[in-house]
């Protein structure tokens, strides 16, 4: 399983328009294409800046869905015309090693960047961490690995009711002797860099 994500950057005063604009190419492809493509902007990191995801069964259903709306005259003329009121558009896929829960109205992004020398590593670590985080919860986090961009970086995401469900869940883990156990070994296999982003889906 995949997920794609285009991050849409207004320009200045634009963000209202990306926004609607966002919205209705949202319910376009959702209901032209039988996609479930949704929409967030981000909270406690860069406010001027909207996102477009969706999930994917394989890359094969991916790329149909792209060469279905690139042919499409009318999404195609609309995409153009968004270049007036956006400063920079950029995609990005990622593989998906363990599926998140359901959708909710926010979710946390955390991520982290591998060492080059303990990639596989790595990776079990930080899916054994998942799956504790997800027990924790009650609610399943999911794991994703890039297929494009940075190929040392890992995300995971978990989903909530709220900004303070959020915490709550994050308070949760850092409090438990299993979790502080497996992230004490996460030097070993991870850079210095682990960032944290709420979003709000519209």
């Amino acid at each position: 399983m995949y997920v794609t994500a285009r991050e849409m950057i207004p320009a200045p005063g634009e963000m209202q328009k990306t926004i609607a604009f966002g919205s209705e190419i949202v319910g376009v492809m959702n209901n032209r294409y039988g996609t479930a493509m949704a929409m967030s902007t981000e909270i406690g990191g860069v406010p001027n800046k909207v996102w477009l995801s969706g999930f994917w069964n394989s890359l094969d259903e991916y790329q149909s869905f792209l060469e279905s709306y690139m042919s499409d005259q009318q999404m195609m003329a609309a995409i153009n015309m968004s270049t007036s009121f956006m400063v920079d558009i950029q995609d990005q896929i990622g593989e998906i090693l363990r599926p998140p829960g359901e959708r909710k109205a926010f979710a946390q992004m955390h991520r982290g960047r591998l060492k080059s020398t303990g990639v596989a590593e790595g990776t079990e670590l930080i899916l054994e961490l998942t799956n504790h985080v997800s027990e924790l919860s009650g609610s399943e986090c999911g794991l994703i690995r890039p297929v494009t961009g940075d190929q040392y970086g890992v995300m995971f995401v978990a989903y909530a009711d709220s900004i303070q469900g959020l915490k709550d869940m994050t308070d949760s883990w850092v409090t438990d002797e299993k979790y502080q156990e497996l992230f004490t070994k996460s030097p070993e296999y991870f850079e210095s860099e682990f960032d944290v982003t709420y979003a709000r889906f519209i």
